[in-house]
């Protein structure tokens, strides 16, 4: 039998508040959520992005679902394709003009 104690540990969309903030979140969470967030806002694929960042698709797919870490460089590019400066991939609030296309 599975308790809500557990959920939390293997969902990890319930660290996430209604509002979406990203309050409490680790780094990778945060950028998990703030990639996903910015790549839909700027109307991206995986593939596109992965495509101006010159990563593979499953790369992009493997950050936002948190399976990897980035190395500096990466986030670097991966920033510049989502036209944001690189630190905020980590903000835990985005500013609204970063969410525009």
């Amino acid at each position: 039998m599975l308790y809500s104690h557990q959920f939390e540990e293997i969902t990890p969309w319930l660290k996430y508040t209604q509002d979406g903030s990203t309050e409490g979140m680790s780094s990778r969470q945060t950028l998990a959520h703030n990639l996903r967030l910015l790549r839909a806002a700027k109307g991206l694929s995986q593939e596109a992005l992965a495509d101006g960042a010159m990563v593979d698709r499953t790369y992009i797919s493997a950050l936002e679902r948190q399976k990897y870490s980035v190395s500096i460089d990466r986030l670097d590019e991966i920033a510049k394709t989502l036209g944001v400066e690189t630190y905020v991939l980590l903000m835990k609030d985005l500013p609204p003009e970063a969410l525009k296309a």
